[in-house]
């Protein structure tokens, strides 16, 4: 699962503790995938339908403001409409937020940005096994 680094949520049904993941990607069935293999990981989800949404919700977050909701984990679009994903990756690390962040882009797409220990850049189709790699401690 994750390390004591991960920011977590109660989750009240069962008061247990559990590490929040950001998920903006535009296609519904591609975020509902990604979101299912987080839950089923033990993550709460927050679904945004956009970068734009993304930077919406983690805002206050990372200003202190309910920092429950702190993420453990982002996956987003590379190219995610209204905010790419490599622009909030990149403004993150411009705020000193490092937390691991998957950058979802399209097979062949090339990025601007390079992979490193914080932030993973693949294609939609390899997308979920490196979801699940990371939400249970395994990737590479």
């Amino acid at each position: 699962m994750c390390t004591s680094t991960t920011p977590i949520e109660a989750d009240r049904s069962t008061s247990r503790w559990r590490p929040v993941a950001y998920v903006a990607m535009q296609d519904p069935t591609a975020r509902r995938r990604i979101t299912t293999v987080l839950e089923r990981a033990g993550w709460v989800v927050r679904p945004q339908p956009s970068g734009f949404h993304l930077v919406q919700a983690i805002a206050g977050v990372i200003e202190g403001h309910q920092p429950w909701l702190r993420p453990g984990l982002i996956v987003v679009d590379a190219r995610a409409g209204g905010c790419a994903g490599t622009t909030i990756g990149a403004g993150l690390r411009d705020l000193g937020i490092v937390i691991p962040i998957v950058l979802v882009t399209a097979p062949g797409q090339a990025l601007p940005v390079s992979p490193d220990d914080t932030l993973w850049i693949v294609d939609d189709v390899s997308a979920e096994t490196t979801v699940a790699g990371l939400a249970t401690g395994v990737h590479n």
